[in-house]
């Protein structure tokens, strides 16, 4: 019963942590606000944490865990570029439309951890980078995209995707997929008008 409270105390820590650092910053909250509205003594936090930057730490790592678990699948997929594509990108807003707080703070908030793990992030982004890169090289060199710069095309998608946090809402006209399938339509089919 102990472990299961100790759990709970630590997964409430987490979540307010995240929604705090993405209100205020994280220079701006302290260990104290956290605590006062998890409502446990200052102190306690440090018997789940070893400090704030661990807390920071805890959920940058938590959040970049699941960008990789939910698009190694679609990059390792048997589909066509075109689909992958769309599937990545739609993928990656689901990700972060399902804990806009926790991709807040890996969006913005990780340049405040310690330069070495700040050193980590920036090895797992290049990592996460690399594997859009991959799927962007392929759909230029089957045809579908006109880009000539896998790379910056790979961070202009990255960049329309990573910013959802800012606008979508849960209670929107939108679902998480609707919004990836628009996003995906944007980018890949543009937004010149069609004629009839």
């Amino acid at each position: 019963m102990a472990t299961a409270t100790t759990n709970s105390t630590r997964d409430q820590l987490f979540h307010t942590a995240s929604q705090m650092f993405c209100e205020k910053g994280f220079h701006a909250t302290s260990i104290r606000d956290i605590a006062e509205r998890v409502g446990i003594q200052g102190g306690s936090i440090y018997s789940h944490f070893e400090s704030k930057d661990d807390l920071l730490w805890s959920i940058v790592q938590h959040a970049a865990d699941r960008f990789f678990s939910a698009i190694r699948p679609v990059a390792g997929a048997d589909m066509g570029i075109t689909q992958k594509l769309r599937k990545a990108v739609i993928t990656h807003a689901e990700v972060i439309t399902s804990d806009l707080d926790a991709a807040a703070v890996y969006t913005v908030e990780w340049r405040h951890l310690s330069p070495e793990r700040r050193a980590e992030v920036t090895k797992l982004r290049d990592e996460y980078e690399s594997i859009w890169r991959t799927m962007v090289d392929q759909g230029i060199r089957e045809g579908y995209l006109a880009a000539s710069d896998a790379a910056g095309a790979s961070r202009f998608i990255l960049s329309s995707l990573n910013y959802l946090f800012t606008w979508f809402r849960p209670d929107g006209p939108l679902t998480a997929e609707e919004v990836g399938t628009l996003i995906a339509d944007y980018t890949f089919d543009g937004l010149r008008r069609r004629t009839v």
